[in-house]
């Protein structure tokens, strides 16, 4: 299972929630849909490189031109991300392989690099000479631009308070993702992430089939939402579900997509019992399987804040 990429303590999530805020507002984008990236680009006086160094067409071309510090820098970076902030030129360089939703998250993110306060200075001295991020430190700030693209791209609130609008279910993320720009992957976490009721998301990577032991599908990830992390955490699972676990009847076989909501028990870390409901969604990249406890499906009221 992957690592936490997105949790932070509360004075943390408080730096990264302004600097989000700070830049939707100069942006002037709130309620604008889906979330304008031009505009926040600009905002923020960042480009992104019209010749990305993620093209092997033109990589050597940019080693060959680039000052020896950005060579530095390509070089560490390469080989394990997606997206390169250039402090000193104010320029992004996303990968042009992925999906047009998740450059746009990527952009975020590195925005994030240059607009949260403390992140700015360091990187520019990073840079500026032969110095490197310990391993924690530069861990938390990926967790921190992570969270600031999350809270940028759905403005803050405003997703949760479009889902909000419709009965609970793995079709509202589904629905309203694409309002704000966002892929599927993002709008799900986000769904459990910012929700009010007691569920989770248990993301698994595609289902294999053998012949002998049956369907089985890698653990990637669980997001849970608050209530659910307060009452069940930790949420334990297998780094592979087999047929033998309970959570696999939720996983739509080809050709179907979706499965349909069933109910199941659960129990707390005290043992006791719960009734939950889950259901699945398959995209050739990902499974999702959607939990939440029955009690808690009654109308909430979001009030949004902008501070």
């Amino acid at each position: 299972m992957k690592k936490d990429d997105s949790s932070l303590e509360p004075h943390e999530h408080l730096v990264v929630t302004e600097a989000a805020k700070n830049l939707l507002n100069k942006a002037d984008a709130w309620g604008r849909f889906p979330t304008p990236i031009n505009d926040l680009m600009a905002a923020a006086q960042l480009k992104v490189a019209p010749v990305s160094v993620f093209d092997e067409r033109t990589m050597w071309r940019y080693l060959q031109e680039a000052g020896e510090k950005a060579k530095q820098l390509l070089r560490q970076a390469m080989d394990k991300i997606l997206g390169i902030f250039d402090v000193h030129a104010n320029v992004i360089h996303i990968d042009p392989t992925v999906s047009p939703e998740k450059q746009t998250f990527l952009q975020l993110h590195e925005i994030g690099h240059k607009e949260i306060p403390h992140q700015n200075g360091i990187y520019r001295w990073i840079q500026d000479g032969d110095q490197h991020l310990a391993s924690e430190v530069a861990e938390l700030f990926e967790r921190e631009a992570n969270t600031f693209a999350s809270i940028v791209l759905f403005q803050n609130d405003a997703f949760a308070n479009m889902a909000s609008d419709y009965e609970f279910g793995i079709k509202v993320p589904l629905k309203i993702s694409r309002n704000f720009g966002a892929s599927l992957y993002a709008g799900i976490r986000e769904y459990v992430r910012s929700n009010p009721k007691v569920c989770a998301v248990i993301i698994l990577n595609p289902t294999s089939i053998c012949p002998t032991n049956g369907a089985t599908a890698g653990v990637r990830r669980i997001e849970m939402s608050q209530g659910f992390r307060d009452q069940f955490s930790p949420f334990l699972l297998p780094a592979e579900l087999t047929p033998n676990d309970g959570l696999m009847r939720f996983i739509p076989i080809n050709p179907k997509v979706m499965s349909r909501p069933d109910t199941f028990i659960f129990f707390d870390r005290n043992g006791q019992r719960h009734e939950f409901v889950g259901e699945g969604f398959r995209t050739p990249y990902n499974t999702f399987i959607l939990i939440h406890a029955k009690i808690t499906l009654k109308p909430t009221i979001l009030i949004s804040q902008r501070l």
